[in-house]
């Protein structure tokens, strides 16, 4: 080892779980020495360069990690601030029915009205969410508005979290003025100036009680360089703290079993990743997408009865093109309708499931082991469907979606659409599903047979260690997740030095 670096404390990920615990961690200790470790390189503001297949490296294997059977991608930021810094900035409070949920089944008994109104209040304020005015939308998001409410379908604004947006429509590959209110713009500034150190471009191998085992890797080009030499360093702490996301939490944990000498079957489990698709129709006439903020409309008209949502979204070519069924000239001759695209994003809510897990392979290696269960395919052939039938009242010529049996389906296919549409057409190797939710892991809960960490965080049958990211949802929380990230994140800050 070359180093040996001591702190109070140290917080692996400075994604919206770690820098939020951080901030609130400094507020009723603010003597303490702190560190954050992040995976990721070091980019700012003026990295983002609006080039897609250049914003692709701010991701864990350029956007898509894909499970064992290959049957969705997750996206997962791999850079300072997280997945913080390349999301659209869409804040849902958690719903009462899921915090109902944790509380009375894993006894998350401090999520009480009070206390998660005044955090949440609180944390909006201060990530200055709120909903865009209705002069934002683009024509996307009037359209989605349009063929809804011409099938009845209610609409709702979504909460945006901005501070002097330009409307430039590149969130998803990182902000070039700071509008978006992450933790690279509020807490990782904050934080720095009291003095918590952060070296990038370090991957966490292993923890123990009280010390973490890490490589630095190289800088990558243009990026800021690194506080540490290249190789190995051995960090020590008082607290470990764990929030490097769903798919790296769990992994540390279970190459660290051993080193902590514990042997928690739930370690990995549970995982839900509100799996997506983002699909296309075909307007008569060209439409400005690609300008303006890509969301602010949304529909939870089917979340209680068919267990998903629709959201507006609209992507970049590429991932656009990922998107679309199809292969071949019939693909090609859909992209040269791009910019008559209309688009919507259909999120699913998943059960969490034990079978569904991160785990390792023999080299330590993340493996995500996934299976779409019965109930949300049947889930994504109902949103299918429905999306189907907003896209044909918006006035789009020509839908595409994957689970049909015909592509692309057209007007005269409206009174067809549950035929067209069905479980029977929908091929999961053939699928662009995805997911930018993971949730899941090492779920807090009363019950140490049933969880991983207790109710502050600790992970159990350790002293030292603790998390504090999405890993902690003992269940999805069905929407967007960030606002719950932050609001359990700031719970483990508020309480880890009791």
């Amino acid at each position: 080892m070359k180093n040996n670096l001591t702190f109070d404390v140290i917080i692996v990920g400075s994604g919206v779980g770690g820098a939020t615990f951080t901030d609130y961690l400094l507020r009723k200790n603010p003597t303490l020495k702190i560190a954050i470790l992040e995976s990721g390189p070091h980019n700012t503001k003026e990295n983002f360069n609006q080039r897609e297949i250049d914003m692709t490296a701010l991701y864990y294997n350029r956007g898509a990690v894909l499970s064992k059977n290959l049957q969705i991608g997750v996206a997962a930021g791999n850079t300072l601030g997280g997945s913080s810094a390349v999301y659209t900035g869409v804040s849902f409070r958690p719903p009462s029915s899921v915090i109902e949920n944790w509380k009375n089944e894993f006894g998350l008994e401090f999520l009480s009205d009070e206390y998660v109104d005044k955090s949440l209040d609180e944390i909006e304020r201060e990530i200055s969410v709120h909903e865009l005015p209705k002069s934002w939308d683009n024509d996307n998001n009037r359209l989605f508005q349009e063929g809804a409410e011409n099938l009845g379908i209610p609409v709702k604004r979504l909460k945006i979290n901005t501070k002097n947006c330009q409307q430039q429509g590149f969130c998803n590959l990182g902000c070039t003025t700071g509008a978006k209110q992450g933790t690279l713009e509020v807490q990782i500034p904050k934080i720095t100036k009291l003095g918590v150190q952060i070296f990038c471009n370090t991957k966490v191998i292993s923890v123990a009680e009280n010390t973490i085992n890490t490589i630095v890797l190289e800088a990558p080009e243009g990026t800021e360089p690194n506080t540490l030499e290249n190789g190995s360093h051995q960090f020590t702490a008082k607290k470990i703290v764990l929030a490097a996301g769903v798919l790296n939490t769990p992994a540390i944990l279970l190459r660290s079993a051993k080193l902590l000498g514990i042997n928690n079957k739930n370690i990995g489990r549970y995982i839900t990743l509100h799996p997506a698709f983002n699909i296309n129709g075909i307007y008569h006439k060209n439409l400005s997408n690609y300008k303006g903020f890509p969301k602010t409309v949304y529909s939870d008209h089917f979340s209680k009865s068919d267990n998903f949502y629709l959201e507006t979204s609209f992507y970049f070519p590429g991932v656009t093109a990922k998107n679309i069924s199809g292969y071949g000239k019939l693909h090609q001759e859909i992209m040269k309708s791009y910019n008559r695209m209309m688009s919507i994003l259909i999120l699913t809510h998943d059960k969490a499931e034990y079978h569904n897990r991160i785990t390792i392979d023999k080299k330590g290696n993340i493996v995500i082991d996934y299976t779409l269960s019965k109930d949300s395919k049947k889930a994504l052939v109902k949103a299918l469907q429905e999306a189907t039938k907003v896209f044909f009242a918006a006035g789009c010529e020509q839908v595409l979606v994957p689970g049909s049996n015909k592509l692309p389906l057209t007007r005269e296919d409206q009174k067809s659409i549950k035929n067209l549409i069905s479980e029977k057409y929908l091929n999961l190797y053939k699928t662009p599903l995805s997911s930018a939710h993971p949730q899941g892991g090492v779920r807090m809960g009363i019950d140490k047979n049933k969880s991983v960490c207790d109710l502050s965080g600790k992970v159990y049958g350790t002293n030292s260690i603790y998390v504090c990211d999405a890993s902690l949802f003992p269940t999805s929380v069905n929407v967007n997740p960030y606002e719950t990230v932050m609001l359990l994140a700031k719970w483990v800050g508020e309480n880890i030095m009791k």
